[in-house]
């Protein structure tokens, strides 16, 4: 994809994203072949919820929540994001416990204190140690 796209998304807010490119048939496949996903978890790593949100759950594992961490922050340098843009970016992707979590933390910490780096440290603290 071209540079530029991501920089016009981030200055165009309100322009709806492309929908998702329909998944490619694969032709003459023998009958008995196992697919192999190339670039992709194994399926047992994807979070139950979908790769983009993350939810906070009794059962999660420590290592469920640092591959989500990883894959995010991934996403959001292959955008080139800023520090500003990547902090909220992530408060998006949280859901339910996860979302009111940050929500408790950063109404007790000064604004000027919470930053991209804050909110990887906390996640870590909080998901990950």
């Amino acid at each position: 994809m071209n540079e530029w796209f991501p920089k016009f998304l981030r200055t165009n807010p309100y322009v709806q994203q492309p929908p998702p490119l329909a998944p490619q048939s694969i032709l003459n496949m023998p009958q008995g072949t196992e697919l192999v996903r190339i670039g992709k978890p194994p399926v047992d790593k994807i979070c139950k919820y979908g790769e983009k949100e993350f939810i906070e759950i009794a059962y999660d594992d420590s290592e469920r929540a640092e591959f989500w961490l990883q894959n995010t922050i991934w996403v959001l340098d292959e955008l080139s994001c800023t520090p500003e843009e990547c902090l909220k970016c992530v408060a998006s992707l949280l859901k339910d416990s996860a979302y009111q979590w940050w929500n408790t933390i950063i109404s007790v910490v000064p604004r000027g204190n919470v930053t991209w780096e804050f909110f990887q440290t906390e996640f870590k603290k909080k998901y990950i140690s």
